[in-house]
């Protein structure tokens, strides 16, 4: 074996081992580019876009809660939800407990969000003993994005407050 040999075989593993990274930085591309026709383009949680929108959807006013409710210790909060599929949630809730009668809830929600500028999505809940409380759902637009907002029975003389939309800007559904 001579030097240009021993040359040409180490230019040869060089060739191959750049072909190699050229190879697997084009399947890391298009599985990227998979992933993002999959999953959605516009963004993630922990992206500033992601982040900015959280942060307008916690800071949504929206009617307080029935006099005489109490907060739940604990049962406030938001979140970016980037794993439910093509959709990123941005929900902002609030829990609370009312010992009154739950049509006292529907005649303060139903009274108080259109006030505050919330359009009810469906018709008003009726209650029936014994079963659970259906959910309310108002929306309206907020930065130009639609916006919802859900009145919810969680336990027994709990109920919860939601503030929902998803960061791509497209509709939510209740």
């Amino acid at each position: 074996m001579n030097a240009t040999d021993s040359g040409m075989r180490g230019s040869t593993k060089l060739l191959v081992g750049a072909a190699c990274a050229v190879a697997l930085a084009l399947v890391g591309g298009g599985l990227y580019w998979a992933a993002t026709l999959l999953i959605g383009a516009e963004g993630q949680c922990d992206e500033p876009k992601g982040v900015a929108r959280l942060a307008q959807v916690s800071a949504v006013a929206v009617p307080p809660a029935p006099a005489g409710a109490a907060p739940v210790p604990g049962g406030s909060g938001a979140e970016c939800l980037d794993d439910s599929g093509t959709e990123v949630w941005l929900v902002a809730d609030t829990y609370y407990t009312y010992d009154g009668d739950p049509e006292k809830v529907v005649d303060h929600y139903w009274a108080a969000a259109p006030a505050a500028g919330w359009k009810a999505t469906g018709s008003r809940p009726k209650l029936t003993p014994g079963i659970r409380l259906a959910d309310m759902c108002f929306r309206k637009e907020v930065d130009g994005n639609p916006t919802l907002l859900r009145v919810s029975y969680s336990a027994d003389k709990e109920y919860f407050v939601s503030v929902n939309a998803v960061l791509d800007g497209s509709r939510p559904d209740c």
